[in-house]
């Protein structure tokens, strides 16, 4: 079991107290020249804190006589969750140059992944078929560039991201809101236990804590601060996506935009920002990559040999995507004739079924 030094226990109990943001953190350990120090000297700290935030001392006084360090430990070596403080060789480097630095940060998994070429891909929660198609293609081609993948395992895609990565054999990293043992959203429980096992959960939140609004906006600025340059596949114009960009173009980042549909709600962020100077237009992942001189990797497909009726489903889908009842208007083949060909033009890899029994290319 690991040896926390007395500083280092101050600064979990601090992390362990919930509800306070990473600028109200940073303002109380400014009131003392070492961490411990707070703590032991809580009550001569009482009219600063106060005026850092209602409620603040009482959560701090409350969190000094119940938090148990032996507990802590044994919790983490439960769940394989570590911590890594700010000043230590995994820490980071990155992380040091933001005006509030965290203190720590709790992870599972590769924390060496951080020092690897890291490039984050976001976007909205809920893509069209438009954006899960190019954060599916973008990714798997940047992954293969041989760039980390950084996102933060929300819905939508972000997890589009973290899972092609993880298709393709390659690191990924999750920058998530919430304590190391929530998982958040629920349905990305096996996303989540994939990249604890073969990338790396990082978070600054200490266990046990909800992801709550304003975690997200504190979220984003990790996400961007880890990697060389932000991609964003589709976003809403008042999308979180839009504070991750913000921060990018804050931190110096490299910002890429790829251009989506004038009439969709879910790409008016993404278009809204191609206005900026200071962002790059990516129509495909080869303008990622050789802006970093980078090569995708090239593989040969297999070419397929359709039939007759495969061909024809192949063709009645070319403009847009069809319901199963309309490729039997269209096709003239019977119920069990289209299933087969369908099935089998979807394990080839040609076609796609999507929700409500439509298919598309």
């Amino acid at each position: 079991m690991r040896e926390f030094s007395a500083s280092q226990r101050a600064i979990l109990q601090l992390a362990s107290v919930q509800g306070l943001t990473y600028r109200q953190k940073a303002a109380l350990l400014s009131l003392c020249e070492t961490s411990e120090e707070l703590f032991a000297h809580l009550y001569s700290y009482h009219n600063e804190i106060a005026e850092i935030g209602d409620g603040i001392f009482e959560k701090i006084e409350a969190v000094r006589d119940r938090f148990d360090p032996i507990r802590l430990y044994t919790y983490m070596e439960k769940i394989g969750a570590q911590a890594v403080f700010r000043g230590e060789n995994d820490f980071p480097a990155s992380f040091e140059l933001l005006e509030e630095c965290p203190e720590v940060l709790f992870y599972k998994g590769d924390i060496g992944l951080i020092n690897e070429e890291c490039f984050a891909v976001v976007g909205t929660r809920a893509p069209t078929r438009y954006g899960r198609d190019v954060t599916e293609q973008f990714t798997r081609e940047i992954s293969r560039g041989g760039f980390t993948i950084v996102s933060g395992l929300a819905r939508g895609v972000d997890a589009i991201a973290h899972r092609i990565a993880l298709e393709e054999n390659r690191s990924t990293i999750a920058v998530i809101g919430c304590g190391l043992d929530v998982v958040y959203p629920a349905e990305n429980k096996q996303l989540y236990d994939d990249i604890g096992e073969k990338g790396l959960i990082l978070t600054e939140y200490y266990f046990g804590e909800a992801a709550l609004p304003y975690h997200f906006p504190e979220r984003n600025r990790l996400i961007s601060m880890l990697s060389q340059g932000v991609l964003v596949t589709e976003a809403g114009l008042k999308s979180g996506t839009m504070i991750t960009v913000n921060y990018a173009l804050d931190q110096g980042k490299d910002v890429f935009l790829v251009p989506g549909n004038v009439f969709s709600a879910a790409s008016k962020g993404t278009n809204e920002m191609l206005h900026n100077p200071q962002c790059m237009i990516a129509c495909s992942a080869k303008d990622v990559l050789s802006y970093y001189k980078k090569d995708v990797e090239k593989q040969e497909e297999e070419a397929v040999q359709l039939t007759a009726s495969e061909v024809m489903v192949y063709g009645a889908l070319q403009d847009d995507d069809k319901h199963f009842e309309e490729l039997i208007a269209i096709t003239g083949l019977s119920m069990g004739e289209l299933m087969a060909t369908l099935t089998k033009l979807e394990v080839l890899g040609v076609i796609k079924r999507l929700p409500g029994n439509y298919y598309g290319i």
